[in-house]
């Protein structure tokens, strides 16, 4: 299996939308990614801001799932050398720091993919592909990286 790493938005619909397609989908992928996967510490900021903001009522509930999340991942911190290699991405592939963060994080964690709807689907940065996993077209690959 390859190591898979999740973005923000991953967590975030499964949090809020668990009843729509997306919730259902980032819920089924949390739970067969969790065997190997990462969640950049900067996702996990991320999630907990978007929660604050928009579901503040959630929030603690959201804290202890982070906690989950640190046990069931590996959750790689930013570090002085994951902002250095994020701004060589950001500036080579004129991205946002903050997308390239968790991309660094994740290369640095040894993840091949990062499933993320926010970014460019199928782009691949220093040997990170990735792949938005709510585009129907991206089922087979993200079944033959997660495998079954």
């Amino acid at each position: 299996m390859t190591r898979v790493a999740l973005d923000s938005n991953i967590l975030i619909y499964a949090e809020l939308e668990p009843e729509s397609a997306k919730g259902q989908r980032a819920a089924e992928l949390i739970l067969r990614a969790a065997r190997d996967g990462v969640i950049p510490v900067q996702v996990l900021g991320e999630y907990l801001r978007v929660i604050q903001r928009r579901a503040p009522a959630m929030f603690a509930e959201a804290v202890r799932q982070t906690f989950l999340y640190q046990a069931a991942f590996l959750t790689p911190p930013t570090t002085d050398a994951v902002i250095s290699k994020a701004s060589e991405i950001a500036r080579d592939h004129t991205l946002q720091l903050w997308d390239c963060v968790v991309c660094a994080a994740a290369i640095d964690a040894g993840a091949k993919v990062l499933l993320t709807e926010d970014m460019q689907d199928g782009r691949s940065l220093t040997g990170l592909r990735l792949l938005n996993p709510f585009a129907p077209a991206n089922d087979e690959a993200i079944d033959a990286v997660l495998g079954d």
